[in-house]
């Protein structure tokens, strides 16, 4: 197989040496392999290569979506107002990467028709796209509508096409073009993860839901300093590790890898599964970066270990955070400091979901045909070889 885009080939190589320096210390955690079958419902166990469709949950994920949080990026300052206009909504972990893909590729002489191509990228958090996708998007506060969008999993598409045959409207995101995968991971400080066994002993959201359970917290794993077992999560409505370890906990809960029905999600030791391990959580952030840049803080601080004892996060925020850099952005100038207590990644025993990061091509009254074709043609840009 030819070797992908350079931009896109260079932050794979850069993730895979740091996934595998994370993976290096937990045998059994190679990734595993996902059905990538449109809208097929799997958790994943760990095992083969990481080069995976991501596993999607629909029906999980559409009962418990609603949205709003934002921001805005990049692109070329060159004057292009000639030029075919693309603007992208993009999710957080993505922008630098996909803010360069665009900057190379407006620079690259694609054209529509003889007409120059313009695409610009601004950070959205895949919720409130989908969201405001659904309810209707504002250009006076939500910045310009997107004719790309690139959430960080296909699940997303699948929440507002729902949402919009809810409301009688046709889909506007299908046929997605997906281009990186990263596993989701329960992220804990490394002395709290030793103290659970790791790396040598397995550990997955049963261990959580005991912790969660136990009246003396980390007292009865020989550190009573350490006070209860704190939970941490991001809110599914705004962030997809949040969406993904909703999904995903009620897969441990049922004891299932696929195939997650109405009945499941009614069964009252399902309902009461989620209940416990939502008892020990003592902070919500709106998106992952939010929350482990707040951690980081507590690091600084020395006080990690009483912010929180673990958190559902993808491989690649764990990698940014342990490389100093939370939020996954750095600022001109800005130096990143590694965290006095690193994270490491738990590969959860009964399986994990990824994140596929799909590019949409949206099927919106507001896209033109030109704006369409010059999508379809950053889409191929990205996947092309180089």
């Amino acid at each position: 197989m030819a070797p992908p885009r350079t931009a896109v080939a260079v932050h794979r190589q850069r993730l895979s040496r740091a996934a595998e320096g994370v993976r290096a210390d937990h045998p059994g955690s190679a990734p595993g392999a996902a059905d990538d079958r449109a809208g097929d419902e799997t958790v994943t166990t760990r095992h083969r290569s990481s080069r995976v469709g991501a596993a999607v949950a629909a029906i999980a994920a559409a009962a418990v979506l609603a949205a709003a949080c934002s921001g805005g990026e990049s692109g070329s300052g060159d004057d292009r107002s000639e030029c075919i206009q693309v603007d992208a909504a993009v999710s957080s972990e993505k922008i630098d990467l996909l803010g360069d893909l665009a900057d190379d590729f407006n620079d690259s002489g694609a054209t529509v028709d003889g007409t120059c191509i313009d695409v610009e990228v601004q950070k959205v958090a895949s919720g409130v796209a989908a969201e405001r996708l659904a309810d209707g998007w504002d250009t006076a506060t939500d910045g310009p509508r997107p004719v790309i969008w690139s959430p960080a999993s296909s699940a997303w598409g699948q929440i507002l096409n729902q949402r919009l045959s809810t409301a009688g409207k046709p889909a506007m995101a299908t046929d997605p073009v997906s281009f990186m995968n990263t596993p989701l991971v329960i992220a804990m400080p490394r002395p709290m993860a030793e103290a659970l066994g790791w790396p040598d002993q397995p550990i997955g959201w049963s261990d959580i839901l005991a912790l969660s359970r136990a009246e003396n917290g980390w007292a009865d794993k020989g550190h009573p300093e350490w006070g209860r077992f704190r939970l941490g999560k991001t809110n599914p409505n705004y962030s997809t590790s949040g969406l993904h370890a909703l999904i995903a906990q009620t897969y441990a809960a049922t004891g299932k890898t696929a195939g997650l029905s109405s009945e499941d999600l009614q069964n009252p030791t399902v309902q009461q599964y989620g209940r416990d391990i939502e008892s020990s959580v003592v902070h919500y952030g709106d998106i992952t970066m939010t929350f482990l840049n707040n951690w980081f803080r507590a690091d600084r601080r020395g006080t990690a270990l009483n912010y929180a004892s673990a958190v559902a996060v993808e491989e690649k925020s764990l990698i940014d955070y342990n490389a100093g850099n939370p939020d996954g952005e750095l600022d001109q100038g800005e130096k990143p400091r590694p965290p006095r207590t690193p994270l490491v990644a738990i590969y959860p025993t009964e399986g994990t979901l990824y994140s596929d990061n799909p590019l949409f091509v949206l099927d919106a009254d507001w896209v033109s045909g030109p704006q369409r074709a010059a999508a379809q043609q950053f889409q191929k840009f990205v996947m092309e070889p180089k």
